[in-house]
């Protein structure tokens, strides 16, 4: 739950700026529309995505360490760092495929003109802080995420748990 909330909470924030520029142009219909690679790969870059994903897929590799350590302990700790050191250099090259994927995403839904709009915002000093500050603002978000899901459980906890009882007891709720 708390992975769902902190990958909803970055996705949302990192895409805010090209789903503004989609709000704003129709989506694009003619080849001559259709942005070039090259150009919403800079995009990709500007806007943090590639760091963001190679972070995430990394935490996901260590999750994969962690779970086999605590699942096989008599594996030796040199084995699990050379299990990790593997996994990482995958990444590399599963990271440039999985941003081909992800241009191909934005230029079914921007056009040429929409990408040279979020370059140039990308290359504002302004903006290049906020996606410098991207990693650790997803931190924090992560907190908030994670305390808005316990709050919502706390709450709910007892009704899910009277209607449980109603259920094993017979009742059609």
């Amino acid at each position: 739950m708390r992975r769902t909330l902190f990958a909803l909470a970055l996705t949302l924030s990192l895409a805010a700026p090209a789903l503004a520029a989609v709000s704003q142009t129709p989506k694009a219909q003619s080849q001559k529309d259709l942005p070039r690679v090259e150009d919403v790969l800079t995009y990709i870059d500007l806007f943090g995505y590639r760091e963001m994903m190679e972070i995430s897929v990394d935490r996901q590799l260590a999750a994969i360490v962690d779970f086999i350590r605590s699942q096989r302990e008599e594996v030796p700790a040199r084995s699990l760092e050379i299990i990790q050191e593997e996994l990482r250099k995958e990444l590399a090259s599963a990271t440039e495929r999985s941003l081909r994927d992800m241009a191909a995403v934005f230029q079914r839904h921007l056009t040429q003109a929409d990408v040279d709009f979020l370059i140039s915002v990308g290359r504002d000093p302004r903006m290049q802080k906020v996606v410098k500050l991207q990693p650790k603002l997803a931190v924090e978000l992560e907190k908030v995420g994670e305390s808005l899901a316990d709050d919502v459980y706390r709450r709910a906890a007892p009704r899910i748990e009277e209607r449980l009882k109603m259920i094993e007891g017979g009742e059609n709720i």
